[in-house]
């Protein structure tokens, strides 16, 4: 599944290409377009894949949460016993991506979740990190090791159990999901122990978490008011440290948002 808005054609075209190459093809793709699309803007989009595809609108208030919802809802309807891999617009799978998964899932006598190790790419340059082995929830409290969206690779029934992505919540998505399905009973997540996902990061391109954004500043906010609780102090103070350093948004101007929100109607 793949979320998308008008204007990222190039992207969603490379991303599509790493889907088609894949050396086990998924049962089905799903494109959710989080906003209206030219028919010929969706066509050129579409054009590396011709098997297999499904398109959708968001049919809720915009965002990533409601578009991949409304994608979630759907496979649940087609596919209710399928693994769901999850891929952003702007990232790429290695072509052996999907069949590792398989081949990890298999091995662990089908677990709820499966995570590969994730790439990063920041302005091109590899940053070096090793795939994840292990993982909790006070993992994801002050950053994120390395279970993000394009590492999903998830049971639609688990989703469904959690209550799939938090409806209005602009970033930290991929956190506020990870802590709610860990939380779950009987969750047994696998690992591949190899990188098979690209995240790419490019300073140069804007993105809802770049630098001092106010949908960052909301993200952090709302993840703050549904989470903060879980946070021993070290942990809480790791989570501002982090939200000033990377994205110029200090303790007291979250606090002072999330005020703001919790009186909001």
């Amino acid at each position: 599944m793949i979320a998308t808005v008008p204007g990222r054609t190039s992207l969603l075209r490379r991303a599509l290409a790493s889907v088609s190459a894949q050396t086990v093809a998924p049962n089905a793709v799903v494109i959710v377009c989080d906003c209206g699309m030219a028919p010929g803007d969706r066509a050129a989009m579409v054009d590396p894949v011709t098997e297999g595809l499904h398109w959708l609108y968001n049919p809720g208030l915009p965002g990533a949460a409601n578009a991949w919802n409304a994608g979630i809802d759907y496979i649940a309807q087609n596919w209710p016993d399928d693994y769901l891999a999850i891929l952003d617009d702007d990232d790429t799978w290695d072509p052996d991506h999907l069949a590792e998964c398989m081949v990890c899932a298999v091995q662990a006598a089908w677990p709820e979740l499966v995570i590969s190790g994730l790439r990063a790419w920041v302005d091109g340059i590899e940053q070096a990190r090793e795939p994840m082995s292990s993982v909790c929830v006070s993992d994801f409290l002050a950053g994120n090791p390395g279970w993000q969206g394009s590492n999903t690779f998830i049971r639609i029934a688990t989703l469904l159990r959690a209550e799939r992505f938090t409806p209005g919540l602009t970033s930290c998505n991929d956190r506020d999901l990870a802590i709610r399905v860990l939380s779950l009973n009987g969750v047994r997540p696998a690992f591949t122990g190899r990188h098979t996902v690209n995240w790419h990061h490019d300073h140069g391109r804007t993105s809802l978490s770049s630098m001092g954004s106010a949908s960052k500043l909301d993200g952090l906010a709302r993840f703050h008011q549904l989470h903060g609780w879980r946070m021993a102090p070290e942990i809480e103070a790791r989570y501002f440290t982090r939200a000033r350093d990377l994205f110029g948004l200090s303790r007291d101007l979250i606090l002072q948002r999330q005020k703001e929100l919790d009186h909001a109607p």
